[in-house]
């Protein structure tokens, strides 16, 4: 049976460059002259100079043969590469049916000073600075416009035949891509096959000043579409968000601008859905560029929320860090972590533009330029020899000047810096851009990206560390497969030394977890390792795509005693994310036996430790050398284990004697009042009058567990709190601005419990001067009767406070099993260690340790007793 053709292709119309060009500049000539005609009428409004332009036969020609031309082609960029400004305009005039005013006239403009005298090409510019100067006819489409001129129909009639030969030119959904396909179908269409395609255009630019007022770059593609949606990273807000602020004010932009921490350890899925959130209450269009600035995780972030708002949102990047300026901010590999692992989520989302500044990098940290140059080195390695050559000879004044930014007066050094970064970036997108959507894992980019991703979280090293220490061995397994010479091998290792990056951490003792991330990365590139690595030459890729466990753990082994010979013994200078001030990107997803300690999580290349009365240095590996530290150290000072503990106070009838009435030295109490937030105004008031009308102070939590119930409060992301046992409610108001603090726009609650009515008025009367009286409930009388109630008409709590009277500990904590706490909520029971400091024969010191065993007996919850006190000390019981 034959088969039926659709092609979704279009009657599309074929490519003559040449002639292209040549009705072009005659066109614009036409259109140069009819303006001058126009000015010299005294007719120099926008609306007229508007109407003179689409007045203009061979300009309409132009459009209409451009929004028939495949502008996406290979071909079609190939004919204009001596002038990619010209080839940004075409691509965009394509879509001049539906494009904004302002939009047209700035392509107009700049296609008139190439293709025109100076002269000619100063009127279209002043028709660009009159629609500019008229907001609202800046953003009209120019399907509306072109209604009001005398060929107005014209440009209908062209417009409702290209809805047949190329609907793209005329209903959009947006400028920066297409699509294609072919559909193959048997007679009695049982039978269906496809094949799809997309094609993509974005732009790059290495520029400088692009905050300055006199950058066009923000403003030609902001001021047509009426305003700015931005997404900024907190810190570079911080450095940079006045400039921004007035940049856009100066060109009449209407700003609304999103600020989001975005720290490695800020790079999750969450942060991804307040986004989405946040462009969802901005209104963000389908066809609207968001404005993302920062460094690579807000690249990352920003990047994968627009992907997955309205499935394709576009966006530009202003980078502003060496990471973004090369890598991130022109990829199409969007993402974020989640469960331990590097980039389990993410789309192929490229932005539409990326914009790279080297004067962003004068405020970087220097750590953060040292670990950036790795992506730089990265590319250097296995796609350009020159580029390796410029770092050799530049090395580590990169750092030091900031890639030149620190010492202007050196244009020399400023230029190479440009070269440098500029090569980086065409390197990575020729490999990039040529594997759109990952199709196939002959990606060289990925050298220092094979085993890294499976202990770069855990060790807490910086993303640019982690790179380093796979490249060196990457490049070593190079070395063992004859790939390279020794004296290659060498100069690479070299040159990641010579930048101070990390050739080896000890987390890679670990053979069994490299192990494990080299099963699953090569599960993630479709059942093959194909590890990039340098072949033949430096500048040159080629792929391992086999390593056993046996290869792996003889390779790893090897290169860690070759890189023990190197300067610092292949450690890095500030490897870690806390060395630069960042929080580390987070431990989930990890073993029980592993944490930061094992895998030397320091600041420093030289450990010291303390045996036999003498300091003396470690040269062993750092995960011996803490081991060794904390057993010299359990020995100091007679720490004991669990075990240990088991044989003298697990499961003893009575709490074990103790003859201090404190757990707290006072400097030790001092120090940790003094390093933790100050109470709120509202919350001090409490203090103040417990004090000022002789109630009993030690009855109050205090300013380190207030803080820390707060901080609860916060990190659940509760919304409701049962407080059992009020007294003058500083635990209830801590709890409430807890709430308070996450819950903007929100319905929250605190209910505290109090049974004494003269405290009670006291409490309430607090409560009513404070910022969230209208959501805490204070009820009065018997805890247990109340609880009941409250059980009976099946209220819950995502936390519930235990600090009234202590004999009734267990039952107060059996009506809160009983349903009262929803479902992962937590437990948390005051003056629980009151069961050692209360004095033998105080009845409350024996029903303290029975609940505490209560408890611990309780296979329903797992506890944790913390010494978080004023007075006492606080047992914590959480429910999982």
């Amino acid at each position: 049976m034959a088969s039926k053709d659709v092609c979704f292709q279009y009657d599309l119309k074929e490519l003559d460059a040449e002639k292209l060009e040549t009705e072009l500049k005659q066109a614009l000539k036409i259109a140069a002259n009819a303006l001058r005609e126009c000015e010299s009428a005294e007719t120099n409004n926008a609306e007229s100079l508007t109407n003179t332009l689409f007045e203009c036969k061979a300009l309409r020609k132009i459009f209409f043969d451009l929004a028939r031309i495949p502008v996406f082609s290979k071909e079609f960029a190939m004919s204009f590469k001596s002038d990619l400004d010209a080839l940004q305009c075409l691509k965009k005039l394509k879509y001049f049916y539906n494009l904004p005013l302002g939009y047209l006239s700035f392509c107009l403009s700049l296609l008139s000073r190439k293709y025109l005298t100076e002269e000619e090409a100063n009127y279209i510019e002043s028709f660009r600075v009159a629609v500019y100067a008229n907001a609202k006819l800046a953003t009209t489409p120019v399907r509306l416009v072109s209604n009001g001129c005398r060929d107005g129909h014209a440009y209908k009639a062209g417009a409702d035949k290209l809805e047949l030969m190329d609907p793209h030119a005329v209903y959009p959904t947006s400028i920066y891509r297409q699509c294609y396909g072919t559909t193959l179908s048997n007679g009695d269409s049982s039978r269906i096959e496809a094949v799809l395609g997309t094609t993509i255009s974005t732009s790059i630019k290495i520029k400088a000043g692009l905050l300055e007022v006199s950058s066009p770059e923000l403003r030609d593609v902001y001021k047509p579409l009426g305003r700015c949606v931005a997404v900024v990273d907190k810190y570079v807000d911080g450095i940079y968000g006045k400039q921004i602020d007035n940049y856009f004010k100066a060109h009449g932009i209407p700003l609304r601008k999103l600020v989001y921490r975005a720290m490695e350890k800020d790079k999750d899925i969450q942060s991804v859905e307040k986004m989405l959130i946040d462009f969802k209450k901005a209104g963000v269009a389908r066809n609207e560029p968001i404005f993302i600035v920062g460094g690579g995780v807000i690249t990352d972030l920003g990047g994968f929320a627009c992907s997955l708002y309205h499935r394709n949102t576009p966006y530009v990047m202003l980078c502003t860090s060496i990471v973004s300026g090369i890598d991130a901010g022109p990829s199409p590999r969007t993402c974020c972590d989640g469960y331990g692992y590097k980039n389990i989520y993410g789309a192929y989302h490229p932005p539409v533009l990326t914009l790279t500044d080297r004067s962003f990098f004068k405020t970087l940290h220097e750590g953060w330029v040292r670990h950036g140059i790795a992506e730089i080195i990265k590319m250097a390695v296995v796609k350009d020899m020159s580029l390796f050559e410029l770092l050799e000879k530049a090395g580590p004044k990169l750092i030091t000047t900031k890639f030149g930014t620190e010492n202007p007066e050196d244009s020399d050094f400023g230029k190479m810096c440009d070269v440098i970064v500029g090569k980086a970036m065409e390197g990575y997108v020729k490999s990039e851009y040529g594997n759109l959507w990952e199709t196939h894992q002959c990606r060289p980019h990925a050298y220092g990206h094979t085993w890294s991703p499976g202990y770069e979280i855990p060790s807490g090293m910086l993303h640019g560390h982690a790179v380093a220490t796979c490249m060196g061995y990457g490049t070593y397994l190079a070395l063992d497969e004859g790939f390279i010479t020794e004296k290659e091998f060498h100069r690479i290792l070299k040159l990641i030394s010579d930048m101070e990056l990390t050739l080896y951490h000890p987390i890679m003792n670990n053979i069994d977890q490299i192990w494990a991330a080299q099963k699953k990365v090569t599960e993630k590139r479709g059942g093959n390792l194909c590890a990039p690595v340098p072949k033949g030459a430096i500048g040159l890729c080629g792929y391992i795509n086999n390593v056993d466990e046996k290869r792996l753990r003889r390779t790893m082994k090897e290169y860690k005693a070759i890189c023990e010979k190197y300067p610092r013994k292949g450690r890095g200078v500030d490897m870690h994310c806390t060395d630069v001030g960042l929080e580390p990107a987070g431990t989930v997803g990890m073993k029980e036996t592993e944490s930061f300690e094992n895998y030397g999580h320091a600041h420093e290349h030289t450990h010291h430790c303390v045996h036999n009365d003498k300091t003396q240095e470690a040269s062993m590996p750092y995960a011996e050398w803490i081991q060794k530290a904390q057993m010299d150290r359990a020995h100091a000072h007679d720490e004991r284990l669990a075990a240990g503990l088991a044989s003298s106070s697990l499961g003893a009838k009575i709490p074990p004697a103790f003859d201090q009435d404190t757990l707290f030295y006072p400097t030790v109490e001092s120090y940790a009042t003094a390093q933790t937030t100050p109470a709120s105004k509202d919350v001090n008031r409490i203090a103040d009058t417990t004090k000022s009308e002789g109630m009993f102070s030690p009855c109050m939590v205090g300013q380190l567990e207030g803080q820390f119930l707060k901080m609860m409060a916060q990190t659940m992301c509760a919304k409701r709190v049962l407080d059992v046992g009020t007294f003058t409610g500083y635990s209830a108001l801590s709890f409430a601005e807890g709430l308070a603090s996450i819950n903007e726009g929100k319905k929250f609650e605190v209910l505290t419990i109090e049974n004494d009515l003269k405290i009670a008025k006291t409490a309430k009367s607090l409560f009513n001067k404070s910022a969230v009286k209208d959501n805490i409930k204070l009820v009065t009388g018997d805890a247990v009767s109340i609880m009941k109630d409250l059980r009976k008409t099946d209220e819950k709590f995502d936390i519930i406070f235990l600090d009234a009277d202590k004999a009734n500990y267990i039952p107060y904590y059996e009506l809160a099993m009983s349903g009262m706490l929803n479902k992962g909520g937590v437990i948390l029971a005051d003056n629980s260690l009151c069961s050692l400091v209360y004095r033998i024969g105080d009845e409350r010191r024996q029903k303290l340790h029975d609940f505490n065993e209560h408890v611990r007996k309780d296979p329903r919850v797992e506890q944790v007793v913390l010494t978080v006190r004023e007075e006492h000390s606080r047992l914590f019981t959480l429910q999982i």
